[in-house]
C-alpha cells in the first residue's frame, strides 16, 4: 500500500531554534470557532429544553474574549515576524487555516446576535469581508502554485469554503438577500467541487499524518452549516434540500465516530479543535431540525453532550499547552517529501 505525507521544505521563519510567538500557529482561531459554535449548540438546545439560556449566551462572550487574545497574540506575531505570517499563508497545507480568522468572528457574532446587536454586526461585517477575502487569496494559492501536489490536500481545505456557508447564519439580519446568497452559493458549489478532490486524496493517496488526523470531523461542517444556512435563507426543514444535507450531516457523524479509535491515538495539537465546531454545527442542525419529540433532537442532545466535553477538554489542554509553551514550540520536523512505497 502507498502512503504519503503531507510535507513542504521548512520555510526560513519556521526554521527559528526554540520557542517563540513566531511559532504561534493561526489554527489557534480554531477555539473561537468550538467555543463560538457550543454557543450556538446551547442556544438552540434552550429552545427546546428548560435549559438555562445564560449558557449559551455566556460562551457567546467567551468565545468573544478568546478572539480579542487570539487576535491580539496573532497581532503580534505579524507586527514582530511578518515572514512567519507569510510563510503560513503561503504554505500548500497550513494556508487553508487563514480562513480561521474571519470564520471565528462570524460565528461569534451569530452566537451573539440575539445577546448583543451592536457586536455582532461590528463582527459579522468584519468577517464577511475577511471572509471573501480568505476565500479568494487561499483559492488563489491552490491554482497558481505549482508546488502544491495532492498529498498536500486534507480536509481542512473545507475551511475557507464552509466559512461562505456561515455568512448566511447572521447575515440575514445584518445585510440584504442578494450577498447572503452570493454567499451560500459560493460555499455550497465549491464544497461540491471540493468534495471528490479531498475524499480521493483520502481514498487512494494514502493515510493523513496523525496531526492533521482531527481535520478528518470537518467533513461534517459544510453538510451540517449549509443546512442551517438554508433555512436561515426561507428554506424549511422538511425541504427535499434540509432533509439531503441533514443525513449527510448524520452520515458524516457516524463515519467520524466509527474512525474515534484511532483518531484517538494521534498527538495532541491545535488541530484537534478541528473536532468541536464540526459536531457543535451538527448539534444545532439536529435540535433544530427536530420537534421536542423528534428524534433528530434525541440525537443533537447526545452530540450537544459529547461536543460539551469535548470543547471542555480542548480548553483545558490549550491552556496547559500554553502554560507549557507548546503552543509558540517550533513544529517537529516533517518526514521526507513526497510519497514513499
Amino acid at each position: 500500500m502507498t502512503t504519503t505525507q503531507d510535507t513542504h521544505p521548512p520555510s526560513p521563519a519556521a526554521s527559528h531554534e526554540g520557542s517563540g510567538l513566531h511559532h504561534l500557529p493561526v489554527g489557534i482561531f480554531a477555539s473561537v470557532m468550538g467555543i463560538g459554535g457550543l454557543a450556538l449548540a446551547w442556544q438552540g438546545a434552550a429552545a427546546h429544553w428548560p435549559v438555562p439560556e445564560a449558557i449559551g449566551d455566556v460562551l457567546a462572550w467567551t468565545a468573544l474574549g478568546v478572539l480579542a487574545v487570539a487576535s491580539l497574540a496573532y497581532g503580534a506575531k505579524a507586527l514582530r515576524h511578518p515572514a512567519a505570517v507569510r510563510a503560513e499563508a503561503t504554505h500548500p497545507v497550513k494556508a487553508a487555516f487563514i480562513a480561521t480568522i474571519p470564520i471565528g468572528a462570524l460565528i461569534t457574532a451569530t452566537a451573539l446576535l440575539h445577546v448583543n446587536g451592536t457586536a455582532s454586526t461590528v463582527l459579522w461585517w468584519a468577517g464577511a469581508v475577511g471572509q471573501a477575502s480568505a476565500t479568494l487569496f487561499v483559492m488563489h494559492r491552490w491554482i497558481s502554485d505549482a508546488s502544491i501536489k495532492q498529498f498536500h490536500i486534507h480536509p481542512a481545505w473545507f475551511i475557507p469554503i464552509v466559512g461562505n456557508l456561515v455568512v448566511p447564519l447572521a447575515g440575514v439580519e445584518h445585510a440584504g438577500a442578494d450577498l447572503n446568497w452570493l454567499f451560500f452559493g459560493v460555499g455550497i458549489v465549491y464544497w461540491l467541487g471540493l468534495l471528490p478532490v479531498v475524499l480521493a486524496r483520502l481514498f487512494v493517496a494514502g493515510v493523513i499524518p496523525p496531526r492533521l488526523a482531527p481535520t478528518l470531523a470537518i467533513l461534517v461542517a459544510p453538510p451540517a452549516v449549509a443546512s442551517l444556512a438554508w433555512v436561515r435563507l426561507g428554506g424549511a426543514w422538511d425541504d427535499p434540500m434540509a432533509r439531503v444535507l441533514l443525513g449527510v450531516t448524520l452520515f458524516q457523524v457516524c463515519l467520524l465516530a466509527v474512525q474515534s479509535a484511532s483518531l484517538s491515538k494521534a498527538p495532541w495539537a491545535v488541530s484537534a479543535w478541528a473536532y468541536t465546531f464540526p459536531l457543535a454545527a451538527a448539534t444545532r442542525a439536529f435540535l433544530q431540525a427536530g420537534a421536542e419529540t423528534s428524534w433528530w433532537t434525541w440525537i443533537g442532545g447526545a452530540t450537544l453532550a459529547i461536543t460539551t466535553v469535548l470543547v471542555a477538554a480542548m480548553a483545558v489542554r490549550t491552556v496547559v499547552a500554553g502554560a507549557r509553551g507548546e503552543l509558540t514550540a517550533p513544529e517537529p520536523a516533517p518526514p521526507s517529501p513526497g510519497p514513499a512505497a
